[in-house]
């Protein structure tokens, strides 16, 4: 088996190893088949400031392309962002790790951690990527954080029971006008929110439509809203997208009522259902609002390199 980094061979190599992956990887915020990632999503990969050639690689056996590893030094941790092989390769992810943890201990790093570069990530599913699961224990890593696949079926969505009460309040939801979009992008900058970052955040702003929001006012100043992710309108079942209520109305339940209004806007727009990936807080939230989870998948796995 031959391993070579990204220097010295060529993208289309790594997107051929990543064609047949049937492992799941987090694109977007949205998860996706290895073997979905196409030309532009390598080539936003490659031009991503924080993309290191040097500590990314490609397993090739006979010739041919079975097996990746892309990864990146962050301050004093090394952070593994994709990672697979195609069917009947495994033992090229095995080999690969092996390869990537002496590039992070040469480089000098104590510990390595599973995350994106850019928004492009790993999620090894935990019952259908079990072997990869079991892989990185066996390279003793730990798994530190699990997410969860979850859908929400809306054809038969009834009104929030929380609605007249945040009326009442003087709170109203509705969808939002074009103006308010630009609206939403500054007043809830993540600069003033905390949540997330300023690459998901500006990715998301620039897909978003006034069809795929919803926003909640006070007095006519706007304290919230709800959001599916622009990208994702044409598929079958679109993605949530951010949701955030002012802390000072946080017990409101006004959130429940944003959830209800933009799940009522997906069926509106002729979808049956509304999916969503997150971590655990999130995911149990949705699911008292009426979402199933469908898959759970390996956030974050840790290792130390001592």
């Amino acid at each position: 088996m031959l391993f070579r980094d990204l220097f010295r061979c060529q993208l289309d190599d790594l997107r051929s190893a990543l064609q047949g992956c049937e492992q799941t990887v987090l694109c977007r915020g949205v998860a996706r088949a290895a073997s979905s990632l196409d030309a532009a999503d390598l080539e936003a990969l490659a031009s991503h400031p924080c993309f290191d050639p040097s500590l990314s690689f490609v397993a090739f056996d006979a010739g041919e392309p079975v097996g990746f590893l892309v990864s990146r030094v962050e301050g004093d941790e090394a952070v593994l962002s994709l990672y697979g092989s195609t069917p009947g390769s495994e033992r090229s992810l095995g080999a690969l790790l092996d390869e990537g943890m002496v590039a992070w201990r040469r480089e000098g790093v104590q510990r390595v951690r599973t995350g994106p570069t850019g928004l492009l990530a790993s999620a090894p599913r935990l019952t259908e990527d079990a072997g990869v699961v079991a892989l990185l224990k066996e390279r003793d890593f730990e798994v530190a954080a699990v997410s969860t696949a979850i859908a929400r079926d809306v054809r038969k969505l009834g009104p929030s029971a929380r609605e007249e009460d945040a009326r009442r309040k003087g709170l109203t939801v509705h969808p939002a006008s074009p103006d308010q979009v630009a609206l939403v992008a500054r007043q809830f900058h993540p600069r003033r929110t905390g949540q997330g970052s300023l690459e998901q955040w500006n990715l998301f702003i620039r897909r978003l439509v006034p069809e795929a929001l919803v926003v909640e006012e006070f007095r006519r100043q706007l304290v919230g809203f709800a959001s599916l992710l622009g990208w994702t309108l044409d598929d079958d079942s679109p993605h949530l997208g951010p949701r955030y209520v002012e802390p000072l109305h946080a017990d409101s339940g006004v959130d429940d009522v944003l959830l209800t209004h933009i799940l009522q806007a997906a069926r509106a727009a002729g979808k049956e259902s509304v999916r969503a990936h997150c971590p655990p807080s999130p995911a149990d939230a949705c699911e008292q609002a009426g979402f199933v989870p469908t898959t759970r998948h390996c956030l974050t796995a840790v290792a130390s390199l001592d």
